[in-house]
């Protein structure tokens, strides 16, 4: 058990080793223009380890992404948050300013549209199961689109403004939008329903 629980954490390491060796070569080169063989020697791994854990160099782009999201996870793991809330809007500002390096990477190698559906897809699942004939189930891609493209935004343009400028704003911006669908939608829906995202 405990041999493979080592096996497990060095493959672990490997993993993150290939990851990290490509998110570095495309801060120096083309994606298309990147081999295997780039990315196991700055690794300084076996090509044989490359392919035990992946398929493909878009494998491990997504493989990157997942990580990301699911660190994300972990540290809201027990809290039960509306993401209209201010301090749930903060929280995600730090989050994107913390691996602001990788998504600046991602970004503009093309993968932005990727990781934005992950993102859709982390907050969909926090927010649990609607039912499918709710209009109101709109609501939760518009809210992790809007937050999306403000964050690519604000990466493009530097990060000038503080994470909590930031989730102020937004915070406003959703307050009022989210405020005035619920205004027009609620009183004609079961009481069941509610505008109370939590993740």
């Amino acid at each position: 058990m405990a041999a493979r629980n080592k096996r497990t954490l060095a493959n672990e390491r490997t993993k993150r080793r290939i990851i990290r060796s490509l998110l570095r070569l495309m801060n120096e080169k083309h994606f298309s223009d990147i081999t295997v063989s780039d990315i196991v020697a700055r690794a300084g791994v076996a090509r044989a380890s490359y392919y035990r854990n992946f398929e493909s160099k878009e494998d491990v782009i997504a493989t990157a992404g997942a990580i990301i999201i699911d660190d994300f996870r972990q540290k809201t793991i027990g809290e039960n948050r509306s993401v209209l809330e201010y301090d749930s809007i903060l929280r995600m500002f730090r989050y994107f300013r913390a691996y602001r390096s990788t998504l600046l990477t991602l970004h503009k190698a093309g993968f932005t549209a990727l990781y934005m559906r992950m993102f859709g897809e982390f907050i969909e699942d926090a927010a649990g199961d609607m039912p499918y004939d709710n209009i109101l189930r709109y609501c939760l891609p518009f809210y992790s689109g809007a937050v999306f493209t403000v964050f690519v935004t604000w990466l493009e343009e530097g990060m000038k403004e503080t994470p909590e400028e930031m989730a102020s704003l937004f915070h406003r911006m959703m307050k009022g939008a989210m405020g005035a669908v619920a205004s027009a939608y609620a009183p004609s829906l079961p009481q069941s329903t509610s505008m109370d995202i939590s993740v």
